[in-house]
């Protein structure tokens, strides 16, 4: 019995509210969990404003407070079904290592267009040696036939007289 982690959607149309619940892997999103384990509301919403709220800042500017998105976690119930083996599911892996719970996963593989330049980067060098070795094979047949000695020094080796401008 695989369990994850993951989010089941609550809430009205345009106005999502998600629990955040343990469920078997095969079950549906919408039925019910084996656990509520907290609720993550994704739009941005403005804190409640308590006395202390300054209404300016020190410098004289408007204080405007920061929008936040509300994330309600049981911890230590986390911590124990993670400790078990629930596999939280990728927007659950944001959500936890957002809180602290879990490190976040290494960054994402890279873009295709980047695998694309890699690719073609690998070919064009592969073209290169083989070009390479094939320029090594015909130096070396040359070599092998010629009976000069200035033949058979590579052209890379041979030194080029120095020239001398004349104005």
């Amino acid at each position: 019995m695989v369990l994850r982690i993951r989010l089941a959607r609550f809430g009205t149309k345009r106005a999502p509210v998600y629990n955040i619940v343990l469920a078997q892997a095969k079950s549906a999103r919408g039925k019910k969990p084996i656990e509520v384990l907290g609720t993550y509301d994704p739009i941005p919403r403005l804190p409640l404003a308590t006395p202390d709220t300054p209404e300016y800042l020190p410098d004289g500017t408007k204080f405007v407070p920061r929008r936040y998105k509300d994330i309600k976690l049981d911890t230590s119930r986390t911590k124990y079904w993670l400790g078990v083996g629930a596999q939280p599911t990728e927007p659950v892996v944001k959500l936890l290592s957002m809180i602290g719970l879990i490190e976040p996963k290494p960054s994402s593989p890279l873009p295709r267009t980047t695998q694309q330049q890699q690719q073609q980067q690998q070919q064009q060098q592969q073209q290169q040696q083989q070009q390479q070795q094939q320029q090594r094979e015909t130096s070396s047949t040359s070599t092998s036939t010629s009976t000069s000695p200035a033949e058979s020094i590579p052209t890379q080796q041979r030194q080029q007289k120095p020239t001398t401008a004349t104005a």
